[in-house]
């Protein structure tokens, strides 16, 4: 079977569950299957036609980039709205899947794709497939009574990833150059980055700008934009309840099936778990150290928790949190470290505060034998019991204090939590959910 997968990237120039989970099911789904990955590369500003690029790496799937796609945002905002959703000439795209020929074209994503490639595909009757690792292109703000008045402020929920004021479009595309890509590793460049994110952090939630009514029509056209797109896609694959009922919100007629979500490299761990007594509960957070992560979430539970320590994974920011002398910085670690750094708490917290359609970290956690605390926005509550799921600050608190006293309970439930993780029977599940014959 010759399958398109189309993601964001590949590791480790992209990172994050979508890049990993899109790499790790072409390379399950190459094992029988004739596979071709696809990416937004780098944009020449003076041309709309797309170019295919064959690269060559060691991956046993074909890896295409596509130069001249639409600019991705990455869901840091977007600033010039009449960029998202210009033309652009797929003749060369067509050649391809003409060729080709493929069973399916699966999207993780819908950042860089343009409407005319989905409209060739419908067009042909070549299925296409999305799985919601995001929420790219859908904007709260339209189901307003009067969305264009809406649109004139840049202020949105957690969720959107569209309506504050984003990099410029000629910063855009040095972040999707190959010299981007090349330093991107670099001391200067993680040095900038992390100024940037201290930046981003360090501003009030409120900030907001006013911006003209023919602005906000751009912006209106594009949301529409989006609809449209999504409008085009034959099934979705939903990968939590959550992403499910967020998805219908917007578009309330959508055909999917809701699938866990998993990646390679994954075992079970939990009955060779050697707990360690710990004088005080030791509480672990993965994740970026932003406000719709819920990191702000946990500097207010920690001033009124006592008997708790916490663990900080996964991000370059700097914060004046870290010198609290309970709390411990260990920045960005490796999936290895990671692995053993879970074997090290006694619970996982989960506390975003927008809708998460995921989450691999409580998955890694439960694996690994520790129990999981998870926000009731985030899409991973598929997989833990309804009582470690809470709603405000002051259930989480309760919750850990709960555990503090109950922790041997909690590590025996979670032994006994039925976890579908192996990527191949997870990939079998794809095929005959989302890639069978008519």
């Amino acid at each position: 079977m010759k399958i398109v997968e189309y993601t964001l990237g590949l590791p480790p120039y992209r990172r994050g569950g979508l890049p990993r989970y899109s790499t790790d099911l072409s390379k399950e789904l190459a094992k029988n299957n004739d596979v071709y990955l696809m990416y937004p590369g780098e944009i020449n500003p003076f041309s709309k036609q797309i170019k295919l690029k064959n690269k060559c790496t060691s991956y046993p799937f074909h890896v295409i980039e596509l130069k001249n796609m639409l600019p991705v945002s990455l869901g840091l905002g977007i600033s010039d709205s009449n960029k998202f959703d210009e033309f652009r000439d797929i003749s060369k795209l067509i050649t391809f899947i003409d060729k080709l020929d493929p069973r399916v074209v699966h999207f993780h994503t819908l950042m860089g794709v343009p409407k005319e490639f989905l409209e060739y595909l419908r067009q042909k009757q070549i299925k296409t497939v999305l799985t919601t690792h995001d929420f790219y292109g859908l904007c709260p703000k339209v189901l307003a009574k009067n969305p264009l008045k809406s649109l004139t402020n840049t202020q949105c929920t957690d969720d959107c990833m569209l309506c504050k004021m984003g990099p410029s479009y000629i910063k855009l595309l040095i972040m999707q150059s190959h010299l981007y890509e090349h330093f991107k590793e670099s001391n200067l460049i993680k040095k900038l980055r992390q100024q940037n994110k201290d930046s981003i952090n360090s501003k009030s939630l409120d900030d907001q700008f006013k911006i003209s009514i023919e602005q906000a029509n751009d912006r209106l056209r594009l949301r529409q934009y989006y609809l449209d797109v999504y409008s085009l896609i034959d099934e979705f694959h939903f990968n939590s309840s959550i992403s499910k009922n967020y998805f219908k919100r917007f578009l309330p007629n959508v055909n999917g099936k809701v699938i866990p979500i998993t990646h390679a490299g994954l075992s079970d761990q939990r009955e060779n778990r050697k707990y360690k007594k710990h004088d005080n509960l030791v509480v672990g957070y993965v994740g970026p150290y932003d406000h719709k992560k819920g990191f702000f979430r946990m500097q207010n539970i920690y001033k009124r928790l006592d008997g708790v320590v916490m663990d900080f994974y996964g991000d370059i920011v700097t914060s004046d949190f870290f010198n609290q002398s309970r709390v411990t910085n260990h920045g960005i670690v490796s999936s290895s470290e990671l692995t053993e750094a879970y074997k090290k708490m006694d619970v996982l917290i989960v506390p975003s505060v927008w809708h998460e359609t995921f989450g691999f970290v409580v998955l890694e956690a439960l694996l690994s034998g520790t129990p999981c605390l998870v926000s009731d926005t985030v899409g991973s509550k598929d997989l833990v019991p309804q009582n470690w799921v809470f709603s405000t600050d002051n259930e989480l608190i309760d919750k850990l204090n709960l555990i503090k006293k109950n922790i041997d309970t909690y590590r025996l439930v979670t032994r006994k939590l039925p976890l579908c993780f192996d990527m191949s029977e997870h990939v079998n599940i794809i095929k005959q959910m989302f890639y069978k014959e008519e």
